[in-house]
């Protein structure tokens, strides 16, 4: 799963000064550089998969050139900054700023973004859902995780992600041209219950490996904070940032892999 969490660029400067200086302070707090350098390492993985699989190889230096601009770590990182400014209050980004600077939050972000790269790697990624698989569903750790993906409701929220980006792929494949949109929605929910059990062991996988090193008071904190207001405020201002940069991002790799194909036909 690509988690796989924006705003379109005319947004861009419409929120007071104050919200943007406590948005980029929370930016830096939760280290959205390295989040958005890993996203772009994903892209790249995700171009030679999809060079592979629907280009035969024929996407080129055009088509990495392509996808290195649409997945620009810069524009990425504000993105998701420019989404606390939209959706938390000045209060809520105080309060955000001030658990992601904790030893904690400092802990947790540092956790996240390592196992996040730790899957980067094939190998790795397989080694985790193995793990998940012969996890004992009644250790503190998986009752915490499982408690944690709860709380922030991250199946539904993924799910429902990952199919607006796959929808928006296609659309982009289309180059703007009229298309059976019933159809190719019908498509997509038929497969809802494979990618929600697929996203099930993906977040378990990743997150089983993310948190082990926490206690289980550390654990519990953060779980705490997540459902206070702000955390709750913290996680639909990610989760609408996200969708938003990955449906701009995907429909314009559906058009990048058009571009390709048609160039291809000539």
């Amino acid at each position: 799963m690509r988690l796989l969490c924006l705003f379109s660029v005319l947004l861009v400067g419409a929120w007071p000064a104050f919200a943007s200086e406590k948005a980029e302070q929370l930016a830096e707090a939760m280290r959205l550089d390295q989040v958005a350098q890993i996203l772009a390492e994903e892209g790249d993985i995700y171009r030679r998969e999809v060079d592979e699989t629907l280009l035969d190889n024929a996407g080129g230096d055009f088509f990495q050139a392509q996808v290195q601009d649409i997945y620009d770590p810069t524009w990425m990182r504000n993105q998701m900054r420019d989404a606390f400014a939209a959706q938390m209050s000045d209060g809520q980004m105080d309060q955000a700023i001030v658990f992601y600077k904790s030893d904690l939050g400092q802990t947790v972000v540092s956790l996240e973004n390592s196992a996040r790269r730790a899957f980067l790697t094939p190998e790795i990624e397989e080694m985790a859902r193995a793990t998940y698989k012969d996890a004992l569903a009644d250790s503190v750790l998986f009752e915490l995780v499982t408690e944690f993906i709860g709380v922030n409701d991250l199946v539904e929220q993924n799910v429902q992600g990952t199919l607006s980006a796959q929808y928006n792929f296609f659309k982009g494949m289309t180059l703007g041209q009229p298309g059976d949109d019933a159809e190719l929605l019908a498509q997509l929910l038929a497969e809802q219950d494979a990618k929600t059990e697929d996203t099930t062991e993906w977040l378990y996988s990743f997150l089983l490996m993310a948190y082990a090193p926490l206690d289980e008071a550390e654990m519990r904190e953060y779980i705490a904070f997540s459902r206070t207001k702000t955390g709750q405020a913290l996680n639909t201002a990610l989760f609408d940032g996200f969708d938003q940069m990955f449906n701009t991002i995907s429909f314009q790799l559906g058009e990048a892999v058009a571009q390709v194909l048609n160039g291809s036909d000539l």
